[in-house]
């Protein structure tokens, strides 16, 4: 079981990287934020915390810059109908500082506005875990509003040149439908930013 991985990144795709760790590659499945944090750091050696799944067709690894973060995302695929890629668009959606607090506080609404997470299953989340996150430690003030909008954009940039798009050209169609929205959706952030860029290639 792979509890840690430390390496330079080599390669990156929409949900993934490459890690190359003493000449062997691993495939590092991470959300949007994490992309984002790596991004910036591409060119030096780097530390993932990983969660190993294994299953009858494949051993994924989960990587993540923190091993709270790590323990979050296994709480979150303890519950029933959560999944790892549920899992991830919960960590993406917002802070974890941001996120875990609303689920200790009983708010399943910003959970449920992650993609494919139903306010049913958001209400599931808040019900099982919001008892179980005292043990990880967030900072003690949320990062100001400024702050929170760079990390959105900086994730949906990295989203989007790990979808193939040159960076000076990611940034820019983030930037232009930066305004549109006030909450930090990253994936909703990307959405907008790749419809202006099909856009502007059928012109």
């Amino acid at each position: 079981m792979i509890g840690l991985l430390r390496g330079r990144i080599v390669e990156t795709a929409a949900d993934s990287v490459v890690l190359d760790t003493g000449g062997v590659g691993y495939v590092v499945f991470c959300h949007l934020r994490t992309l984002a944090a790596l991004h910036e750091q591409r060119r030096d050696e780097v530390s993932l915390h990983v969660h190993t799944s294994v299953s009858d067709d494949a051993i994924r690894l989960y990587g993540f810059t923190s091993r709270d973060e790590l323990r979050f995302f296994q709480l979150l695929i303890g519950v029933e109908r959560i999944g790892p890629k549920a899992a991830l668009g919960i960590l993406a959606r917002a802070e974890m500082h941001t996120m875990v607090r609303a689920i200790r506080s009983g708010d399943a609404k910003l959970v449920a506005t992650v993609p494919g997470v139903g306010p049913k299953t958001a209400e599931r989340v808040v019900l099982e875990l919001r008892g179980k996150l005292d043990a990880l430690t967030l900072p003690e003030e949320p990062a100001p509003a400024a702050s929170r909008e760079s990390d959105a954009i900086s994730a949906a940039v990295a989203g989007l040149v790990g979808l193939g798009f040159r960076e000076p050209e990611a940034r820019s169609a983030i930037s232009a439908v930066a305004g549109d929205s006030d909450d930090g959706d990253v994936t909703a952030l990307v959405g907008r930013a790749l419809r202006r860029l099909d856009t502007a290639g059928a012109r």
